[in-house]
Parts: structure tokens; C-alpha cells; sequence
């Protein structure tokens, strides 16, 4: 006869604006929910922060001065995935890319397309920029008008941003008591972006990846490094492998920086199927903030980028 081995809920959720993020998902694993109920929900938390400058309508616009929004989750117990990219006028792009998961044959819809789909099912939400978003996209423009940056050169743009601060996806990934593991992340992408710029968030094995089998893990920068090497795919493979998450998550920044000493603004955070936590990071430090059912409440955790 077998025991089942217990599994306690644990969430896992980067930077600072983690923490509600975390306590929120695990409101949801406590009351016996889902991993993708808890990891929706965590992540919706920090969309509807109008205070927060990279996540959701509150975020900064594109150079044309409109929130172009990115999402995805994904199930680890069956791989499915949804995902939008480019989407306006939606509250919660974390709850539509659900939606393209569950109710539609597809994995990403993007722009119009998904623009239109969250108005069929009422998820849409009109507001205007933010008046701190505003004066910033207004600020940008006029600096951009009487200065000469190099053009096409990624490391002008990732300085500049880096500096700004406007690149902090909120990621998710969680488990729940029967070992089912979610991941989700939403972002209102770089700040004064080009209209139709979509980073990693959304892309199925780079911005997110999930699976019962191994765990799963969220990054969060600067999404065109992220793209380049399918960061979380890679964390999910070597976990499959049998290295925990912490294991996995620094054999991958080690392999990334290997082939590309320069690859900077990257990190990632990861549950495997124990709930062990990881992090790993080429930025000089990363918060993340972890919970587990045994926890009162959630720890903003700290960790140093690898060299």
C-alpha cells in the first residue's frame, strides 16, 4: 500500500510587490484551491495596484502614451497554457490569458485579437494613463526629441531602463496540496516601448513554463535577454533532471553568463515538486518573497547575482 507523500502549498513571487502577491495566492491553497486559482490571483493582486509603474493599467505606456499589457499562465498538470500579448484596455490580463487557455483552441492571442475577445466576455476596462505615467511619457518624449542615443543599441535601452526600474514583471509560481503546480506572469513591458513590443512574459518557456513532473519557474527583466536562452523551460529541464530549484535556477544563470558574460538584467524564481524555492539572478541583487502553509505570513527574500 502507498502513502501519498503530503504536499505543503508553497508560493513563490518576485520583487518587493511579491509579498501580496504571496499572501494572497496562498489564501487560495489554504482554503484547499488550485495552484492555478492561487497563481491567478496573486497575480491580479498586483495588477490592480494603480501605485505599481509595471504591471497592469497603471503601468507606463508605450511612446505613442498607451499600456500595452502582456500575460500568460500555465497548468503544470496538463501543459496548457494561455497567453496575450499587446492587449489594451484590460484590468486583468493575468484572468484573460486564462480565459484563451480554457476557452479556446489556442495559446496566444495578441492585439486586437485580444483586445476583442476580452470585450466578448466583459473584461473589458477603460481608463486613462496615470497622471505619474503621464508626466514621465511626456518627459521621455521631450528628452527624446533634443537628444542623439545610439540607434538599435540594446544596451543603451536596458541602461536606461535599468536605471528606471520599469522592466518588474510580477511572476508567480505556486503548489498546491496535491502537487499540482502553476506559474503566471503580467507586465506592462518596457517603459515608452515601440507599439507591438512584446517581451517574454507571455512567451510560453520563457517568460513562464510549468509542470507537474519537475516544477516550475517565472522570470522577470529584461525580456529580450529572457527570450535569447528560453530561461524557464531551462529551470523546468533541470529540475526534471533532479535538481532542486535553487540547483536549477543557478546552473542556468552559470550556463547563460558562460555563453554571454554581458547577458545582464535577468532573473528567475522557481518551485520544484518538493515546494523548495530557488533564485537566480545576473542583476547585482533580486528580491523575491516566498510562503508556505506553515508560514504566517510571507518572507521577502534577497539574493545576489552570480558572476
Amino acid at each position: 500500500m502507498y502513502l501519498m507523500r503530503q504536499i505543503i502549498p508553497a508560493i513563490i513571487a518576485t520583487w518587493s510587490f511579491g509579498l501580496k502577491a504571496a499572501e494572497a495566492g496562498m489564501s487560495i491553497l489554504r482554503a484547499g484551491g488550485s495552484a492555478l486559482d492561487a497563481v491567478e490571483e496573486a497575480v491580479k493582486v498586483v495588477e490592480n495596484d494603480l501605485t505599481i509603474r509595471s504591471v497592469g493599467l497603471g503601468g507606463y505606456p508605450n511612446m505613442l502614451g498607451e499600456v500595452e499589457l502582456d500575460a500568460s499562465i500555465m497548468d503544470g498538470s496538463t501543459l496548457r497554457a494561455g497567453a496575450v500579448a499587446a492587449v489594451k484596455n484590460v484590468k486583468n490580463p493575468i484572468s484573460l490569458a486564462r480565459k484563451v487557455m480554457e476557452l479556446t483552441p489556442h495559446i496566444m492571442l495578441a492585439g486586437d485579437g485580444a483586445y476583442m475577445f476580452a470585450r466578448i466576455l466583459g473584461l473589458e476596462y477603460r481608463m486613462p494613463l496615470q497622471p505619474e505615467a503621464e508626466k514621465a511619457w511626456k518627459e521621455y518624449i521631450e528628452r527624446i526629441m533634443h537628444s542623439r542615443p545610439r540607434k538599435g543599441t540594446l544596451d543603451f535601452w536596458a541602461k536606461y531602463l535599468h536605471e528606471r526600474r520599469t522592466h518588474d514583471t510580477i511572476g508567480v509560481v505556486a503548489i498546491d496540496e496535491g502537487g499540482n503546480i502553476a506559474a503566471g506572469c503580467s507586465t506592462s513591458g518596457l517603459a515608452f516601448k515601440m507599439p507591438g513590443r512584446v517581451g517574454d512574459s507571455p512567451i510560453i518557456g520563457s517568460g513562464i513554463y510549468a509542470d507537474n513532473l519537475a516544477g516550475g519557474a517565472s522570470a522577470t527583466g529584461l525580456g529580450e535577454n529572457i527570450m535569447r536562452f528560453c530561461i524557464t523551460r531551462m529551470v523546468v529541464e533541470y529540475m526534471h533532471r533532479g535538481l532542486s530549484a535553487q540547483e536549477a535556477a543557478d546552473t542556468v544563470m552559470k550556463s547563460i553568463l558562460k555563453r554571454d558574460e554581458n547577458a545582464k538584467y535577468i532573473a528567475v524564481i522557481a518551485l520544484d515538486v518538493k515546494g523548495r524555492p530557488g533564485a537566480s539572478t545576473t542583476y547585482d541583487t533580486f528580491e523575491y518573497a516566498f510562503m508556505t502553509a506553515n508560514m504566517d505570513k510571507p518572507e521577502l527574500r534577497l539574493t545576489y547575482g552570480l558572476r
